[in-house]
């Protein structure tokens, strides 16, 4: 290299700023070879950008500042201190240290924000790093200080009391897999003590710590949304095939019918069947599948008879919180007619009560729809900042996420668009 210095016109000439372009083009010739997954390329390219770490240094040598040595010092001095769980202060290895990967990515940082003590989130950023790269930077540094993060509401599902957690599972984990936060909240109703109040504390013990949330409830936990809402962080809620209340104030938590359908069918203990028993079998078989309702039956509970009396207070003005409505079929066609009344977004897929474990792809990609309805995001920026955060919130890679984002934008440009579900149905 010295001699290339020396007797070169075109290399004696160059800086360092003069250099920059090549070196981000080495890189991303790099990243190239290591995407296209040839050892041949990805050595010619770890060369070509050697050669570039090379070229600095010696222009530093030049000018007194350091050299290729010290380079190569600093950074076996840097691996030695961000890495005490390999290298003890004595350099033999340490003991005790931590082996997860992700207790290892916090000892690093750890250390690192000891050594650089930044006074700014964007402090020793680039800002000519890439938008998506850039993104990432911030919200990592926004998450460790506790910072907002700009992420979509997570979504928290309440299941009836009358059902289980798995009338809403399939939903939660579907909404999981398309890099959504989901949690079904699970409560005891089989538990000694009034039932509203196990409902609610569960419910709330599950949004605590979650910052924003999309409220999703099925049947009869439609009732306890308004409540929720004015205790939790709740910016919107998506209603499935749910009970609304007619009003405020104390509201029964069982209609006359379903009184009257249950008045003498209490155990001797004075607990109501299952759900599952409340109808013949060729109702259920128009529900769902011999496997889903097994699953289903096995984790419902079995309410106090009490509960038939019960009431929820209802705050006033409920229905003008930002609220959407997704009916399963027709059974609920009154709920459905008193949201649309509300002004609330509507929508209808065809099924039983139970279509959220049946089809859960269907029922989840309008749940979705319509929370997007509520809050957003719809500027192209803010979702990419969406994405970025969940891609970090479920360990997935942010450059792949906005690759399939594009890959979709792409997909859904081509053909005609499926016809938006009307509140009557297809």
């Amino acid at each position: 290299m010295a001699r290339l210095r020396a007797e070169c016109g075109w290399k004696s000439a160059q800086t360092h700023r003069s250099l920059a372009r090549y070196l981000l083009e080495e890189t991303h010739e790099t990243l190239e070879a290591i995407e296209t997954g040839s050892a041949a390329d990805l050595r010619e390219e770890l060369g070509d950008l050697l050669l570039q770490v090379y070229f600095h240094a010696a222009i530093a040598e030049e000018s007194g500042s350091f050299d290729l040595e010290d380079v190569a010092a600093d950074v076996v001095a840097k691996m030695r201190r961000r890495n005490p769980h390999v290298f003890g202060p004595d350099g033999a290895a340490a003991s005790g240290r931590p082996t997860d990967p992700a207790a290892v990515n916090e000892l690093w940082e750890s250390v690192k924000a000891t050594e650089k003590q930044r006074s700014g989130v964007l402090d020793g950023i680039p800002p000519t790093l890439p938008a998506l790269l850039l993104a990432d930077k911030v919200l990592d540094r926004l998450t460790r200080a506790d910072g907002p993060t700009g992420a979509w509401p997570a979504f928290l599902l309440l299941p009836s009391p009358f059902l289980g957690p798995s009338s809403m599972e399939p939903l939660a984990a579907w909404l999981r897999g398309r890099g959504r936060r989901a949690t079904v909240v699970r409560h005891d109703a089989s538990a000694p003590g009034p039932v509203v109040e196990e409902v609610l504390e569960a419910a709330l013990a599950h949004a605590e710590g979650v910052g924003p949330v999309v409220l999703v409830t099925h049947s009869n936990a439609g009732l306890y949304a308004p409540l929720l809402a004015s205790r939790a962080e709740v910016v919107a809620t998506v209603h499935v095939d749910a009970a609304l209340p007619t009003g405020a104030g104390p509201t029964p938590l069982a209609v006359p019918a379903l009184r009257d359908l249950l008045a003498d069918r209490a155990s001797p203990d004075g607990r109501l069947p299952g759900w599952t028993r409340w109808w013949d079998a060729a109702a259920l078989a128009v529900l769902a599948p011999p496997a889903v309702l097994a699953a289903v039956e096995a984790d419902q509970p079995a309410l106090p008879a009490a509960y038939l009396d019960a009431t929820i207070d209802v705050p006033a003005g409920w229905e003008r919180a930002p609220a959407a409505y997704l009916a399963l079929g027709d059974a609920y066609a009154e709920e459905r007619a008193a949201a649309a009344g509300h002004g609330w977004p509507v929508r209808t897929v065809p099924g039983g009560h139970l279509h959220a474990v049946v089809d859960p792809a269907g029922v989840g990609a309008a749940v979705l729809a319509l929370a997007d309805d509520l809050v957003g995001p719809h500027d192209l920026g803010t979702r990419l900042l969406g994405l970025v955060a969940e891609a970090r919130a479920t360990g997935a890679d942010p450059e792949q996420a906005l690759r399939e984002l594009a890959r979709g934008l792409a997909a859904s440009s081509q053909g005609p668009q499926p016809p938006r579900v009307s509140p009557a149905g297809p």
